[in-house]
């Protein structure tokens, strides 16, 4: 019987896993032991539309409450400068499933590979806008396929102090000795010579993994034949006359990528490379060429992959200490959020006593989620011909698709048609979407055997769509800061049940 569970780690991914704990089981005592000589990321953070369902659906935070403590800035999906055409955007919207004409053809035949404005969002975001004015007054009509950019320390400030007023009780240690016995930890020593013991440990303290790996174990399956970058310069500046972007930038670099996340008051950078192919140094040099103004960096090393198994005995793992694949999806704070999900749902449906079979199900998702954000990735390595420089001819020759290799193969033979959806992407996936795999095939030139297939009245319609939807974003657009500005304004009212809320 599961009363009492310790998270050991005070970081997002702790923080979030409490209120989950307080929120779905109040009658688990739930108490976080944080490290006072450890400090957080403290990046900037990307995140997808599962952060806004999680935090005000699931968790039932209200949105006025958030956007006043952390200042989220508004994202609706990724630009990629990720091929030698024009950059191309990735929406959150699900813009493939749009049809075309009286054979309600799949928009992807009717636009090859010019993404261009495919999507109202896509066009908002290209003409630096992100939402459109609603119908009935000057204010923005906000849309479900909302994501956020955030700053990590406002964030885990929030979650503090939120956490410690849904009653998680906040401890500050240092762990020296963690004692395992019949393959459950029994007890951590603290360097106070104090010892914590609980039913039940989440262990959320990052890459050290201290009790699912160190501890117990737990054997780490390695994704390094996929993802090869291992490294990150991570750097940014304060925001001076640059335009508030609703996106995330994800641009091309010698040896790997640079992402750019938006905030109000700051830029953030990050160069992810693999070290294989460049040094730190050189790393750094090329990353302070192609931003000029970013201030002070840090190298962050890391290593791609997940732990065999998240929950073994008395140990469930959340966050950088279950598993780490590289923010080109910015996936990390979805990853948490469904781990959250699972475990809290797990203990409140079985009251507090799980079975093995529901800790093995459990683990066995957790494991497929991991490997499929893998696969979507590793397609964006595979096709991305916007240079010719050893560590991209690498990964064109040698990243292995995995799971996706099936996807690939349907779309080189059929092109962007979801007529066997069911069977390629099944109800559980990560990315439970053919949408996704065909945005970024489509956007990378990928050729297919039916490039031909839409007629010329199919093509003229989308061109018509197309020039529509750039037309109403130059006329009804509203910028992002324009938007924030109302967001925050007290006369805003959030729509009951936008995000499941009440």
């Amino acid at each position: 019987m599961v009363k009492d569970i310790l998270i050991l780690g005070g970081g997002s991914a702790g923080f979030l896993m409490a209120l989950a704990l307080r929120r779905k089981v109040p009658s688990i005592r739930v108490r976080l032991l944080r490290s006072p000589s450890l400090g957080i990321i403290g990046v900037g953070e990307g995140s997808t539309a599962d952060l806004p369902s999680f935090l005000h659906g699931f968790l039932g935070v209200p949105p006025a409450e958030f956007f006043r403590a952390v200042n989220p800035s508004l994202k609706l999906g990724i630009r990629f400068d990720w091929s030698p055409g024009e950059p191309y955007i990735y929406t959150f919207a699900e813009a493939m499933r749009q049809s075309v004409g009286e054979r309600q053809l799949p928009c992807g035949f009717a636009c090859g590979h010019d993404l261009g404005a495919h999507h109202p969002a896509v066009a908002l975001m290209e003409a630096g806008k992100v939402f459109h004015r609603h119908p009935e007054g000057p204010w923005p009509d906000v849309r479900r396929y909302l994501a956020y950019h955030i700053e990590n320390r406002e964030l885990v400030e929030w979650l503090e102090t939120t956490a410690t007023a849904w009653g998680v009780e906040i401890l500050d240690g240092d762990v020296v000795q963690t004692r395992v016995a019949d393959g459950r930890v029994a007890s951590l020593r603290l360097a106070d010579g104090s010892e914590m013991r609980a039913d039940l440990y989440v262990d959320a303290s990052g890459f050290r993994s201290e009790l699912l790996g160190e501890a117990l174990g737990e054997p780490f399956v390695d994704y390094a034949d996929s993802l090869f970058c291992d490294r990150a310069v991570v750097g940014g500046w304060d925001r001076t006359d640059e335009v508030l972007q609703a996106y995330t930038r994800a641009d091309t670099y010698r040896h790997g990528w640079c992402w750019q996340i938006e905030h109000p008051g700051r830029i953030n950078r990050g160069y992810v490379y693999s070290s294989r192919f460049v040094s730190d140094a050189e790393a750094e040099a090329e990353f302070r060429a192609a931003n000029p103004k970013v201030g002070p960096t840090r190298i962050v090393p890391f290593r791609t992959g997940r732990r065999q198994r998240q929950w073994v005995g008395n140990v469930f793992a959340v966050g950088n200490s279950a598993g780490f694949v590289e923010p080109l999806e910015a996936t990390a704070l979805m990853c948490i959020s469904h781990a959250a999900r699972f475990l809290s749902i797990a203990l409140a449906d079985s009251d507090g006593e799980p079975s093995p079979t529901l800790v093995e199900s459990t683990n066995r998702l957790l494991a497929r989620k991991w490997d499929e954000i893998r696969d979507f990735l590793a397609v964006h390595y595979r096709f991305n011909r916007k240079l010719d420089t050893p560590f991209w001819r690498h990964c064109r020759e040698h990243v292995a698709l995995h799971g996706a290799e099936r996807i690939v193969n349907h779309f080189l033979e059929n092109g962007p048609t979801f007529v066997a959806e069911i069977d390629l992407i099944p109800p559980s996936k990560a990315f439970s979407l053919l949408d996704g795999y065909f945005t970024h095939l489509l956007g990378m030139g990928v050729a297919h055997a039916r490039q031909s297939r839409a007629n010329e009245q199919e093509r003229r319609i989308w061109a018509e769509y197309v020039a529509h939807n750039r037309r109403q974003a130059d006329e009804q657009g509203m910028t992002t800061a324009e938007t924030l500005a109302i967001l925050h304004d007290p006369r805003w009212s959030w729509t009951p049940g936008f995000f499941g809320t009440s």
